[in-house]
């Protein structure tokens, strides 16, 4: 349930991206971010091997884009934005800490589509371990960017990147940005809804949800039935969002929190085998 909230704050967040970059109102963004979830049901409604491509273009393009971000942001460091070093103290650390975590859910999809793998036993394993060493670097060294050359505060927290690259490569290198931050999120976006409608079709099956989430497709063996239930459910929050009333920060912390607490569950049941 979480990626019912989580997919669309993914698409927010890259349609927001490239309205900054274009200049674009908050009715484009929304049209931006119904783009994003369609085209996460559509290609795994037409299966993974076009979704396994498809990612592997985009992840490619996250890692140079954010390549570019690092090297140019570096020159354009100022130590004094690292001192004080804890403003606000412990806490704040444990408040930040509940958005953060933002961005490293999501290891466990892997398990939902691992009859997906020849060998999952192996594969699976070992593209989690490797997921793992990339992302902690990049992700590291972007907040340290983020926070060296001070591109936060209100209402630029959620494209910082986007004035990082204007710093040194002007406004045509952020439409550039604006594009690749696009397909950034859609990426993740791809393999939530690939994950959240097996998991579907695998409860359905076993009898833990509605039979109609068990529905395949005849032409692709794809689970329509759960890519059905998640595009109603995106439609519900998308539509939420365009009144205003809840903010991306806020949704944010929905999915986090309860993905922390389904990491403690597991973390508490292991501890008790």
């Amino acid at each position: 349930m979480s990626v019912v909230v989580g997919a669309p704050v993914l698409a927010l967040t890259g349609a927001g991206y490239l309205s900054s970059a274009v200049g674009l109102n908050d009715t484009y963004r929304l049209f931006i971010a119904i783009g994003i979830v369609s085209a996460g049901l559509l290609t795994n409604y037409y299966g993974m091997k076009i979704t396994g491509q498809i990612q592997v273009a985009v992840v490619l393009t996250i890692i140079a884009v954010l390549s570019v971000t690092i090297v140019g942001g570096i020159s354009h460091l100022n130590y004094d934005n690292f001192v004080p070093f804890m403003p606000y103290g412990w806490l704040s650390v444990g408040q930040a800490a509940t958005i953060l975590f933002w961005c490293f859910i999501g290891w466990e999809a892997i398990s939902h589509i691992s009859g997906e793998f020849k060998n999952p036993e192996k594969e699976a394993v070992l593209g989690a371990i490797i997921a793992a060493a990339v992302i902690s670097v990049v992700y590291f060294l972007t907040a340290f960017v983020v926070v060296g050359t001070h591109s936060y505060g209100a209402n630029i927290s959620d494209v910082s990147l986007m004035y990082i690259i204007k710093a040194y490569l002007g406004p045509n290198g952020s439409i550039i940005a604006g594009f690749a931050a696009l397909f950034i999120c859609i990426a993740p976006a791809i393999a939530y809804i690939g994950a959240a409608s097996r998991l579907a079709y695998s409860l359905s099956v076993n009898g833990y949800a509605p039979k109609s989430l068990s529905n395949v497709s005849k032409k692709y063996n794809t689970p329509i039935g759960g890519l059905g239930f998640l595009a109603i459910c995106f439609t519900v929050l998308i539509v939420i969002f365009s009144t205003r009333l809840i903010s991306i920060s806020t949704l944010i912390q929905i999915p986090n929190a309860t993905f922390i607490l389904t990491y403690l569950g597991v973390v508490q049941q292991e501890l008790c085998f």
